[in-house]
């Protein structure tokens, strides 16, 4: 099969069918505070009180951040929210964050951790019925991962199919191409855990994918 899913995302290419099948790695490598001297400048000059200096760091990561949360929550506004929540948080919080660390996987994990109280809400007060049978819809908007051919198509309808966790965690890996270690921080799961998650998504993702694979689970 020569047509792949174009996930169009910050950390999204060619990769989520080699990756669900096959469960192929791609090198990938993540900035660092110290490769991106504007980031360390701006970390540094918001903890001695100059907030707008956090300008940089909200446009460099806000279009992946409303990703992440959609990921979760599966509902565009909500996404919206939960990102300039979560920015809001970092910023208030930021004279606790480590002096020459990474400021993504900081903020990569707190708009998780707030996607995932929105879900424990929406269950223990029904407000919002979540089934695997009936996705909330999905907005159509520029600041989030657009769907450009028919098999992302169907993987994306197939990962939305998953039992919420399952869901998370795939989305995570083959959407956003998080590794597992990553995808155990932001969501506070071990990473075996993760792993178990994943193995069971993957499993059934084949299975509605059998025509384009032969089948094969190995």
């Amino acid at each position: 099969m020569s047509t792949l899913p174009m996930f169009e995302g910050a950390g999204a290419g060619p990769l989520g069918f080699d990756r669900l099948v096959f469960g192929v790695e791609k090198a990938r490598t993540r900035s660092a505070a110290n490769e991106d001297p504007i980031e360390a400048r701006a970390i540094a000059a918001v903890k001695t009180g100059d907030a707008a200096a956090y300008d940089y760091l909200v446009s460099k990561y806000m279009k992946r951040v409303v990703s992440i949360a959609w990921g979760v929550v599966r509902n565009a506004a909500d996404a919206e929210d939960l990102a300039q929540e979560a920015f809001v948080k970092a910023f208030e919080s930021i004279g606790r964050f480590k002096t020459g660390e990474p400021f993504g996987p900081w903020i990569y994990r707190i708009v998780t951790n707030l996607g995932l109280d929105v879900m424990k809400h929406r269950k223990r007060f029904r407000h919002e019925e979540i089934t695997d049978s009936a996705p909330a819809a999905r907005g159509d908007r520029a600041d989030l991962p657009a769907i450009s051919n028919e098999l992302a198509e169907r993987i994306d309808r197939g990962i939305e199919s998953l039992p919420e966790m399952q869901r998370i965690v795939a989305r995570l890996y083959l959407v956003e191409e998080f590794g597992h270690a990553e995808i155990a921080k932001m969501t506070g799961l071990s990473e075996g855990t993760v792993r178990s998650h994943l193995s069971l998504a993957r499993g059934k993702l084949k299975e509605k994918l059998a025509d384009l694979h032969g089948g094969s689970n190995d």
